[in-house]
């Protein structure tokens, strides 16, 4: 998982670090389950937050997109809203649990580490046996804790790992928790737009469609998922190993000429230029906000979190800061 040091509890301290299903680095369908189990009742799903999370002195708490302090900072730590829910520490390395946008506790603080929620569900990490499940809104627990990593449901599925040895082989699960493609992925990624990154032991990193099949041969040492139509892959180029974007031919729409890159998201894709520096870019590799940033990460609702030294903010699309550390 890519995480920005400074902002380590708003874009993923409440994730795993390192037992979750991370980008795939370096990374035939055969259901699976028993058959019989009932459909699963549909996710309940809650109108999406647009707040914030800032680091005020040791405390973290959430702003609105004018800045405005909408929570105030009380948290140890705290992850970004998604469907109109936060994950929150209330104790440094304390249990985690999720607010609603007024800040009050909704789900109780009982898990170890918990992501953001996705298609109604979100995977959380139990202090039982330190494996990963799956909680729905209103944090019933409705997939059983039982997998080394579990990554976020996306198009119907969600990456998992089950321990094998030393190591761990990644497979696919529906919303019911059945196995749909079986763990035999050294690596993977969510789907996104009908394909996920996958690198089987042993290969380079390809491009699946939900059944298994392949739609891009493996030739990537890095890739991340697809959004807008466009992966970032790392390729060799003539001055080493780049990022550039490939469309879902697997032909490169952006040349690999960036240092790092992430996806795209509201129109925008971050990008490291070779100065070292973040700045982000338009599908038509245009750099629509300078490349002055230490980290950065992408747009949420219209505004990105970035990082220089150790001044942290929030800019809108036109790079202008809504809210900056003081």
């Amino acid at each position: 998982m890519y995480k920005l040091a400074i902002f380590s509890l708003s874009v993923a301290l409440l994730c795993s670090c390192g037992q979750k299903v991370s980008s795939v680095s370096g990374q035939s369908a055969e259901a699976a389950g028993s058959g019989s189990k009932e459909p699963a009742a549909p996710p309940k799903m809650r109108a999406d937050v647009h707040l914030y999370p800032i680091l005020e002195g040791e405390k973290w708490g959430y702003i609105d997109r004018e800045g405005k302090v909408v929570i105030k900072p009380q948290f140890t730590g705290a992850a970004r809203f998604s469907q109109g829910l936060a994950a929150v520490q209330t104790v440094r390395a304390g249990k985690v649990g999720f607010i609603d946008e007024t800040g009050k506790m909704v789900i109780p603080q009982e898990f170890k580490l918990a992501d953001p929620f996705s298609e109604g569900f979100a995977s959380v990490l139990t202090f039982k046996d330190l494996k990963w499940g799956y909680i729905d809104t209103t944090g019933k627990l409705v997939i059983e804790p039982k997998y080394v990593a579990a990554g976020r449901f996306s198009e119907g599925l969600a990456p998992i790992a089950v321990g094998a040895g030393t190591s761990a082989n990644y497979g696919y699960i529906n919303t019911k928790g059945d196995m749909v493609l079986q763990p035999q992925y050294d690596s993977a990624t969510p789907f996104a737009e009908g394909l996920a990154a996958v690198r089987s032991f042993g290969e380079l990193i390809k491009f699946i469609d939900p059944t298994g099949k392949t739609v891009v041969p493996a030739q990537y040492t890095t890739a991340l998922e697809f959004a807008e139509g466009l992966a970032p892959v790392e390729v060799k180029t003539t001055n080493g190993v780049r990022w550039g974007f490939i469309n879902k031919k697997g032909e490169l729409a952006i040349s690999g000429r960036f240092l790092n890159a992430q996806p795209f998201q509201e129109g925008l894709a971050p990008v490291e230029t070779t100065n070292a520096k973040w700045g982000f870019i338009t599908a038509d590799s245009q750099l629509a906000v300078a490349d002055k940033y230490d980290k950065v990460d992408r747009f949420y609702n219209g505004l990105a979190l970035v990082q220089n030294g150790a001044k942290v903010g929030y800019i809108d699309k036109t790079g202008k800061f809504v809210w900056e550390s003081k």
